[in-house]
């Protein structure tokens, strides 16, 4: 069992050193990014990162100056080359959303206490925002069960640079810093809530807070283009899902339109705030009011259309349909494919999460399904209702 976990560690080191010293001094220069070394001596760790930009575990190994198995969603191995290079570099702990999260960490704990470091990102997924997202106290007893160093480390910059929902990347510096090592010591004697506030206090960033402070540009052309992916309530009607974008403006049927600036803040008279962080909590507010008016009711709430959709069992993916839909009502969801309507009542989806930037993941007693657009549009809509519908809390 060992050996069949250390299996590809051995190639990630020698590939992971050869390309960090061929890249390094390039890489550093072009991308801006700063940081100050950190070489862990207590092996084997784990380390807890936010997750702010796709490349995220580079900035890592180059700070830290170790190999490291990252954890990494399936969806990720299902990216063609991308996946295939990922999974023969790094060797990662892939998080098989069939199987759930107890295999997931019985996996990061067995690979701990093999001797091989582990690194993920317990949001589960990069920032739509721009501050950290929520994470489960689940993560805090996972620290304890591994019983070994714990690092914690905070990327700034990432968001900015590169928006997960933006069109275009933007020229702006990046940092990261390795911010606490507990020792195993240390770990043994907190209690899981104590770990659980130093994870909190550790990874928090609101880069909103950070560019209030130290401002610092992001210049790109187009900077608001596909903003839509994550920003759907609009402010001035109060409608869903009908914001778009073109250049630096978003805008919508019913007259709003909000700029957005080189340092990442948006501008309109028809709102009060003025970042991506503030919007999200308004649009999650408005979408709460509306969800509880239609839940357990068989009202529409919205639909998108000229959707892929796959349905995914045992890593096998089956594509449905190339032109479906996507439809929520406030007790079911209904996937319209080639062949037949899938029907799936709200209490029995297990999970719902986003992938890339808007591919909509949906585990459910009937299967896993997996839901592509070729047009910007928001797939956090879907999850920030159904969670209302189904009683829960948007943090």
């Amino acid at each position: 069992m060992k050996n069949n976990i250390k299996k590809g560690v051995l190639r990630g080191k020698i590939l992971i050193f050869t390309l960090r010293t061929l890249i390094k001094g390039p890489a550093v220069k072009i991308l801006r990014f700063s940081d100050i070394e950190k070489k862990i001596k207590e092996q084997p760790y784990l380390i807890f990162a936010n997750h702010s930009d796709s490349i995220d575990p580079a900035y890592i190994i180059k700070t830290t100056k170790r190999y490291v198995r990252f954890v990494m969603s399936d969806h990720v191995m299902r990216m063609g080359i991308i996946g295939k290079l990922y999974n023969f570099i790094d060797a990662p702990i892939i998080f098989e959303r069939e199987k759930g999260t107890d295999a997931l960490y019985k996996s990061i704990v067995d690979n701990i206490k093999a001797g091989v470091n582990v690194a993920m990102y317990p949001e589960g997924a990069m920032t739509n925002t721009g501050e950290t997202g929520f994470i489960s106290k689940r993560n805090a007893t996972l620290v304890k069960e591994c019983d070994c160093t714990f690092v914690t480390y905070r990327g700034k910059g990432g968001y900015l640079k590169k928006p997960r929902w933006a069109k275009n990347s933007r020229k702006g510096p990046i940092s990261g810093e390795v911010v606490n090592v507990y020792s195993r010591d240390q770990i043994r004697a907190m209690s899981e809530e104590e770990i659980y506030d130093h994870i909190l206090k550790d990874l928090y960033v609101n880069i909103y807070d950070e560019q209030r402070v130290n401002p610092k540009e992001y210049i790109t052309e187009d900077p608001a283009e596909h903003a839509e992916i994550i920003l759907y309530g609009c402010p001035k009607c109060k409608e869903i899902g009908l914001l778009r974008t073109k250049g630096e403006k978003i805008f919508c049927d019913c007259g709003f339109e909000a700029t957005i600036d080189s340092y990442g803040f948006w501008h309109s008279e028809d709102m009060e705030f003025d970042n991506i962080v503030d919007w999200d909590k308004f649009q999650k507010q408005l979408l709460k009011e509306i969800t509880l008016k239609k839940q357990n009711t068989p009202e529409s709430l919205f639909k998108d259309d000229k959707q892929t959709i796959f349905s995914i069992c045992n890593s096998e993916t089956t594509q449905l349909s190339e032109n479906g839909t996507v439809h929520l009502y406030g007790d079911r969801v209904e996937l319209l494919t080639d062949k037949e309507t899938v029907t799936i009542p709200v209490n029995e989806i297990n999970s719902i999460k986003t992938s890339s930037k808007m591919n909509l993941l949906l585990v459910t007693e009937k299967g896993y399904f997996e839901i592509k657009s070729p047009y910007p549009r928001s797939a956090t809509k879907y999850i920030v209702a159904i969670r209302y519908l189904q009683g829960k809390e948007n943090k």
